[in-house]
């Protein structure tokens, strides 16, 4: 275990707990950047005994069990991700980046950052540090806010894709630590506020201002008003563990239909829907989906908060991005 991937996973106290439950036959499932590995991993798992079975899946976060490899696997290891949801005989594997935090400081430093209360985020990857990076900033003269958000998230100042509970409205600004631009524009979408990206691993600072936001405003006005020119909607609930929101879709069905929109319920793990005649896609699945995919989708792909405005239930003074709670 003396690669460096592998120093990133606590894979011999976790062979321990996986052996107290009499599992043979283990699946595992791995995020695309993690994949590389693959080899290293399971060659581990052989070593001690274990039948291994890899899925082939993409996982995008632990809302995303691939529950048809659980059926067939005496326990699953999901690696990389934090739980969203407790399922039985699923193990989920931490991934831990180790960073230096003085290096996080001297990228920040290459911005004049205007403001003096700040949140302080990360994904679970690098959360770990953050309490350190808190007392650094301290010693800057900043005010931090370093929030545990929901039951959803388990880590103070962890975000996920379809959830920023974390982030603490009383602070001017936000400050994240991670790489990609994924999860900081979300976090620019959902607080309205300046955001600044610092990628450990690269040494750079991105910054997402609050302006950028209002234009996103406007593109998702644009795409409202196309909806209200829809008759035939296809409202989207997830079969994936984590993202299911069946009820909410039924509803959302309910209420288009009491204002005269022609609406099916479409139960699926991916947003393919080619074949369907649907103008328009209201999804209740993971809400990236909405915001980042719409244009590959070529059609207008609404949240559930959008989905109200069509049907005059929410003004559009009262916009609020989706989120999983």
């Amino acid at each position: 275990m003396n690669t460096s991937i592998l120093r990133r996973f606590d894979l011999t106290g976790l062979i321990e707990e996986v052996r107290e439950t009499n599992a043979k036959k283990i699946g595992i499932q791995l995020p695309d950047g993690i994949k590389y590995w693959i080899f290293e991993i399971v060659r581990i798992l052989e070593k001690e005994g274990f039948e291994v079975v890899v899925s082939g899946k993409a996982s995008y976060g632990s809302c995303d069990i691939d529950l048809e490899l659980l059926k067939k696997v005496d326990l699953l290891m999901h690696f990389s991700h934090t739980p969203v949801i407790e399922l039985d005989r699923v193990v989920y594997v931490p991934y831990k980046v180790e960073y230096n935090v003085e290096s996080v400081l001297k990228t920040l430093r290459t911005e004049d950052i205007e403001f003096e209360r700040v949140s302080l985020t990360a994904t679970s990857q690098y959360a770990h540090k953050l309490e350190e990076v808190k007392e650094r900033l301290e010693d800057e003269g900043f005010k931090v806010y370093l929030k545990k958000g929901s039951d959803r998230v388990k880590m103070k100042g962890q975000v996920l894709g379809c959830n920023f509970t974390s982030v603490d409205r009383r602070a001017e600004a936000v400050i994240f630590v991670g790489d990609g631009n994924f999860h900081p524009k979300g976090i620019a979408i959902y607080s309205k506020k300046d955001v600044y990206a610092v990628s450990p691993l690269e040494e750079k600072l991105r910054k997402f201002r609050k302006d950028e936001v209002e234009k996103f405003i406007r593109e998702r006005y644009t795409l409202i008003a196309k909806a209200m020119e829809c008759k035939n909607f296809c409202v989207v609930a997830s079969s994936k563990p984590g993202q299911n929101r069946l009820d909410l879709a039924v509803k959302l069905r309910n209420l288009l239909n009491s204002v005269n929109c022609n609406s099916i319920i479409v139960y699926t793990d991916e947003v393919r829907l080619e074949n369907f005649p649907c103008e328009c896609i209201i999804n209740t699945a993971c809400p990236r989906i909405s915001y980042d995919d719409w244009r590959v989708i070529k059609k207008p792909v609404l949240t559930p908060q959008e989905a109200e405005i069509i049907a005059g239930k929410r003004s559009l003074d009262d916009y609020e991005v989706d989120e999983i709670l």
